[in-house]
């Protein structure tokens, strides 16, 4: 796999790395963080994320059934939400936000 880039996760002193294989348009998201952080579910895994179109379209289609989720926010270029599957890990929804166009008052 190739390194796309990494940074440091300023809320919970972890670090990310996304990589990528050639032929692929899949992205995998690596997630590191200190023993100090303790967030997961049963299984000890942090999370699970999908791009999709719509977060929020897609968490209210999920949250019908199913409760303990958080509802969607602004993070940076995204629009986030999060549920938990049956084992009690988080599944993370992200779409991308569309760029703001800035008004000219005349």
């Amino acid at each position: 796999m190739k390194l796309l880039s990494k940074t440091k996760i300023e809320e919970t002193g972890g670090r990310v790395a996304w990589l990528t294989t050639s032929g692929s348009k899949q992205i995998l998201e690596l997630n590191w963080y200190p023993k100090r952080y303790r967030y997961g579910g049963k299984s000890g895994l942090d999370h699970l994320a999908f791009e999709v179109n719509d977060a929020s379209v897609e968490y209210e289609k999920l949250t019908r059934k199913r409760k303990g989720a958080i509802p969607p926010f602004e993070e940076g270029k995204w629009l986030l939400a999060y549920i938990k599957d049956p084992d009690g890990n988080w599944i993370e929804l992200g779409s991308r936000l569309k760029k703001r166009v800035k008004r000219r008052d005349s």
